[in-house]
């Protein structure tokens, strides 16, 4: 009977634990205001095989962030609190949203945006030192999310979909709390491309 009691009260005090490593990092990276880097993203579709993405990521904390798509073809996302601008060159097309309309396509945006804020849409945990996995709280396309976290920002984030897709996200060379001229957000498109507005 000890030992049920014992079990009961170390399962109890590592559940705070780990609730208080998950408070302390997202702590840690609110404090951060800008960020720039490049990433790698590996993509999975089930049944269609692996692609590869290079580009950069500018970011202003609680304010917007620019996912710049540089190969294999040009494209990018451009995220604020409220909006969403995708441009696809290889169909000639730019889309403007709000970003309730836009679902579960903007939501790693979001959580670069403003980690704190994302505790409204998943429930976080602790699965190690330097890994928080949220799970949805609500359905919205998305089995769950790993983020990995290095000394300095976010290093990795891992998604699987309701189909099992799977993306990986690697942050590289990245630099916190330099200036960003507003002009790194404004992106030009060819006179040729398609604009839809919703």
């Amino acid at each position: 009977m000890r030992l049920l009691y014992f079990l009961l009260f170390f399962t109890f005090l590592m559940g705070n634990s780990y609730a208080s490593d998950v408070e302390s990092l997202i702590d840690k990276f609110a404090k951060i205001k800008s960020l720039k880097a490049n990433f790698f993203q590996e993509t999975t579709i089930k049944g269609f095989g692996t692609d590869g993405y290079t580009g950069k990521i500018r970011l202003i904390a609680k304010e917007k962030i620019l996912w710049d798509y540089t190969s294999p073809y040009p494209q990018y996302y451009l995220f604020t609190k409220d909006t969403m601008e995708y441009y696809d060159s290889s169909t000639e097309q730019l889309i403007r949203q709000k970003v309730a309309s836009s679902g579960a396509n903007n939501i790693v945006f979001q959580i670069l945006i403003d980690l704190k804020e994302a505790k409204n849409t998943f429930n976080f945990e602790m699965v190690e030192q330097n890994k928080i996995k949220l799970i949805p709280k609500t359905e919205i396309g998305l089995k769950f999310l790993i983020i990995e976290f290095s000394d300095i920002y976010i290093s990795k984030i891992f998604s699987e979909d309701n189909n099992g897709n799977v993306t990986e996200i690697t942050l590289m060379d990245v630099k916190i709390n330099e200036k960003i001229d507003d002009s790194e957000f404004k992106k030009e498109v060819p006179l040729n491309t398609e604009i839809f507005n919703y």
